[in-house]
């Protein structure tokens, strides 16, 4: 979305485009940018459910049982959104639609009771809500990309499928796709072979730029390989900087130093925001 700004117009801002920029606070958590992002698309005109479809998409890519049109719909706005894949269940409403969405990679529990009086419970965690049994009627839970709507004026549940199907057909993304979309492979580039550092040179640049091992086997030989980012959640154990035996780049330096800064900002804000509280 950040990318996308400068190219960004409105019929109704014309040259005032700039007072509703950013549109993602950079200071927000990363579910404060999706919020963001999904109010954004939301105040241009397109559908809630719509938005939330192209910023957190399904598995499509190898999903051999998707429908065609489907798939087509998704790989049509590919080429216009990055994926999010939280992780997170996700919900949201717009007073008259409720739903939730789990990202693709289903790394949230997400588990929902429908009741025979008309309820709709849903929660990370089974038995949050004391519920006689003899009153469900159905009990699920949301499964990687699939998507859980309840529109609240006409008093039904749309299922995943239905709601997918009903804006996979609302365009021929396919046709669009066959007509302007350009593949990589299939533009030509010049006959050259690309340049070979020596060893020796190769590793005075990887030293001087802080390039490990680690980072060699597990970031740069599968981007190699693949052409894609490995996926991986353990976390930063990493030490500081300064305290680091190995040579670091002096931007290594300069965010350990904003980061320490912007710790000891929050903590008086929030010392300041009790103090209050203390004397009341």
């Amino acid at each position: 979305m950040v990318a996308r700004e400068e190219n960004m117009e409105s019929e109704y801002f014309k040259y005032d485009m700039h007072k509703v920029l950013p549109i993602i606070n950079q200071e927000g958590s990363d579910s404060a940018m999706l919020d963001n992002a999904l109010e954004f698309m939301v105040m241009s005109g397109m559908d809630l459910p719509l938005a939330v479809m192209v910023t957190i998409p399904a598995p499509w890519e190898h999903d051999k049982y998707m429908d065609s049109e489907i798939k087509d719909f998704y790989r049509y706005y590919a080429t216009m959104m990055e994926p999010w894949d939280g992780p997170a269940s996700i919900l949201f409403t717009d007073g008259d639609m409720v739903g939730a969405v789990l990202d693709r990679n289903g790394l949230r529990p997400s588990r929902y009771y429908i009741t025979d009086d008309g309820y709709m419970i849903l929660s990370s965690e089974v038995g949050a809500i004391d519920i006689d049994q003899t009153k469900i009627v159905k009990k699920d839970r949301l499964r990687p990309g699939k998507m859980l709507l309840v529109d609240t004026v006409e008093g039904k549940m749309i299922s995943d499928e239905e709601l997918k199907l009903r804006y996979a057909e609302k365009n021929p993304y396919g046709e669009w796709l066959d007509s302007n979309l350009v593949e990589l492979e299939d533009l030509k580039v010049p006959n050259q072979a690309a340049p070979v550092l020596a060893k020796e040179q190769r590793l005075r640049l990887q030293k001087t730029y802080g390039y490990t091992y680690e980072q060699y086997r597990t970031m740069i030989l599968p981007m190699a390989l693949n052409g894609a980012e490995a996926v991986s959640a353990m976390g930063v154990d990493s030490p500081l900087a300064v305290l680091s035996k190995k040579h670091q780049p002096l931007f290594n330096f300069l965010s350990s130093c904003l980061h320490r800064l912007r710790t000891r900002l929050l903590t008086l804000s929030v010392k300041r925001s009790l103090l209050p509280l203390l004397y009341m």
